[in-house]
């Protein structure tokens, strides 16, 4: 028998006379008001009921604070036995730890390729002890070597300059250093404050990871001569505008530039003269703003000559952007998939400017439902001119095309239109 099983053994032999006890039995007065009369005769008897109950009170106190000090104890018991229920935790998880497969099996290229399946799910890692790759130089010797010297565990950082500005951006270079040649992935958030005419930001320490970005997205105001230094690996360009007429310019040679999205969801896009862009090698673009003019879309069309997506919100034309569109054609001979967000009226005549031999898929958003009238015309003129073999034709809230789907099947024999 162990000690705990005695001790229970003890604690019920203690406690069966306590939990024996008879109820109280209710004398003839009981059922008495307190004010009630009560004859001289029986004075002495209430006295003897009154002696008995106050013994009985003492006898209960008695039991009450035996087992409050028994229950002290118990409760000091029961906290040094979760502390060391604690430590033998430790000590079971440590020594599985030194048992473990990863520690004794797996060779350290291995282990390095599970870590970077544990990575966040996100382009731009933000750095954080609990999240991966930090978390893992802080498990053990052997975790902490494979992560430091696993470089691609660190070719993806979002940084933000603010913080960089506190610290010399030390914290950021030795998370990028580690990634050693291979190419960067980075997110610069622009989130320092200058409206007080102090110095110009400083970003001397990011230049060199700048060079060896294969994806950057800015967000934020610009700084002067941010990509003068050589970024010919760069192959995605992210910008997020803050403010109207951001001067974007990459005089340096950018020979694998691929993607560029271009976005701000607060200013509208009616010119390219603040945009210095390598167009005519793109394969992919987003133009994201609160509104792009029809005819700087056209634009923009006709200087992406190799081009094979491209996504546009929100198109609008006024009357006379709309005029003015009609008597030009934009013949752009590689998109294969375009998708148009549409706020305003000029639908029809973006229609009537465009032709696009190679379009494959066409997806129409309109902002409003069913405020503006599907372009019907302009449309069927639209793949007649272009000759294109459009597959998939996707409108969301307008169901104005759904009428001349038999007239579209004749023109597009393969078409698949959703509405």
């Amino acid at each position: 028998m162990t000690s705990l099983d005695l001790l229970n053994d003890l604690l019920d032999a203690a406690l069966s006379p306590i939990l024996s006890l008879s109820d109280l039995t209710p004398t003839s007065f009981s059922y008495r008001r307190p004010t009630s009369h009560v004859p001289s005769d029986n004075v002495s008897t209430i006295h003897a009921v009154v002696t008995q109950r106050k013994s009985q009170l003492a006898a209960l106190d008695d039991h009450i604070n035996l087992l409050n000090h028994i229950l002290d104890k118990l409760q000091g018991i029961q906290v040094k036995l979760k502390e060391k229920r604690v430590l033998v935790q430790e000590s079971l998880t440590f020594h599985e730890a030194l048992a473990s497969p990863t520690r004794c099996l797996l060779p350290s290229e291995l282990l390095g390729e599970i870590f970077l399946r544990c990575l966040p799910q996100t382009s731009y890692v933000t750095p954080s002890s609990n999240d991966c790759p930090l978390v893992l130089t802080r498990i053990c010797r052997q975790w902490r070597a494979v992560a430091l010297s696993t470089p691609r565990l660190w070719t993806s950082l979002s940084i933000s300059l603010l913080k960089a500005e506190m610290s010399g951006g030390d914290a950021y270079k030795f998370w990028l250093e580690k990634a050693r040649s291979i190419p960067l992935s980075i997110r610069v958030v622009h989130d320092m404050d200058l409206s007080d005419g102090d110095k110009p930001l400083s970003i001397q320490w990011l230049r060199p990871f700048l060079s060896q970005c294969s994806d950057l997205w800015w967000h934020g105001p610009p700084v002067q001569g941010l990509l003068d230094n050589s970024v010919q690996s760069l192959s995605r360009f992210q910008v997020t505008f803050q403010k109207a007429n951001f001067p974007i310019s990459i005089p340096s040679p950018t020979p694998q530039l691929r993607s560029v999205i271009l976005q701000s969801l607060t200013y509208d896009l009616h010119s390219l003269g603040s945009i210095d862009l390598p167009w005519h090698q793109l394969l992919e673009l987003k133009i994201q703003f609160a509104l792009v003019s029809s005819a700087t879309f056209l634009q923009v069309i006709g200087l992406c000559t190799q081009v094979q997506r491209v996504s546009v919100s929100s198109i609008c034309a006024n009357a006379s952007l709309q005029t003015d569109m009609q008597p030009i054609t934009t013949v752009n001979h590689s998109i294969h998939r375009l998708e148009v967000n549409v706020i305003r009226v000029g639908l029809d005549s973006l229609f009537e400017a465009l032709t696009l031999p190679a379009l494959e898929e066409l997806v129409i958003r309109f902002c409003s439902p069913e405020r503006y009238p599907w372009p019907h015309e302009q449309f069927s003129a639209f793949v007649t001119r272009s000759k294109c073999p459009l597959k998939w034709l996707t409108i969301h809230r307008n169901k104005g095309a759904e009428s001349h789907l038999t007239e579209y099947l004749k023109i597009l024999p393969g078409l698949k239109m959703v509405v």
